[in-house]
């Protein structure tokens, strides 16, 4: 793989630094080194910006080397290269916080998940949607791609429409291997999951280069998108916005929206082709 196919690839995955982290402490031994340094990380996140590689080794008992491995081993070059990204990491907590500081939160969330819902029942019924249902069923080939931590929908599509005899590919942020990305050709189908689209606002130029018709499913309607996808699929109405830059978001759209949206684009791929 050349340089320059290396850095598009790693910038998909650099989205995510948090889900990385978050993997790494899921998935290794308490004793391991890089459970150890992620756990520091993680703990510390609001100083880390301010904290040299130094400091870090020596509160974790490693080295400076073990740290740099660790960064490369998550998609950074070096870790002054990874603390640019802690920036993101601290607006996604922010987004959390914001979501649930409501003092009736209940009463809140449960009108908004029924607006919600009506609402992507309604864009179900839209052109964009018919024509992205059509895609779908024409490509053999068909990838996924979507920020780790939205995924969990794109996950349950995938096993619902492999019990339609369709076989399909997601790959995320988290992923380490995405060369196959640039493997695909014309005939193939990339369907880019953003919600808010700060996660395709953040792989945008990362896209440029892969053949593959790419489509878009996303609130977010900047025409930013517009050159990048050949079809741009909304979740709804009421829930659109425009912006270009990556902000602090999470609403009912993310939590609820996408899998009812998934499940009424499966239940359209399933009856067109019975």
């Amino acid at each position: 793989m050349d340089n320059n196919t290396d850095n598009k690839i790693r910038g998909i995955v650099r989205f995510n630094l948090l889900t990385s982290l978050l993997s790494i402490l899921n998935t290794n031994d308490e004793n391991d080194t890089d459970f150890i340094i992620a756990r520091y990380l993680l703990e510390n996140m609001e100083t880390i910006k301010d904290t040299s590689i130094y400091t870090i080794a020596d509160e974790c008992f490693v080295s400076r080397s073990s740290i740099q491995r660790f960064v490369k081993n998550i998609g950074y070059d070096s870790f002054k290269q990874m603390k640019m990204y802690i920036d993101d990491i601290l607006i996604h907590e922010k987004s959390f916080i914001m979501y649930t500081d409501h003092s009736n939160y209940r009463d809140y969330v449960g009108n908004r998940i029924k607006d919600v819902l009506d609402d992507v029942i309604k864009a179900s019924r839209t052109v964009e949607f018919k024509k992205l249902v059509r895609k779908f069923n024409s490509k053999d080939q068909i990838v996924i791609l979507s920020a780790e931590d939205s995924s969990s929908s794109c996950r349950l599509f995938q096993q619902q429409i492999l019990a339609n005899g369709k076989l399909i590919r997601l790959f995320t942020s988290a992923n380490s291997n995405l060369s196959l990305l640039n493997k695909l050709t014309e005939k193939d189908l990339l369907l880019v999951c953003s919600v808010t689209g700060n996660f395709a606002i953040a792989i945008n130029d990362q896209l440029k280069d892969i053949k593959a018709e790419k489509c878009l499913i996303t609130l977010n309607t900047t025409s930013l998108f517009e050159k990048s996808y050949s079809l741009i699929c909304y979740l709804g109405e009421k829930g659109k916005f425009s912006s270009r830059a990556i902000h602090s978001m999470r609403n009912e759209y993310s939590n609820y929206g996408l899998t009812l949206f998934f499940d009424l684009f499966y239940h359209d791929c399933f009856i067109q082709n019975d």
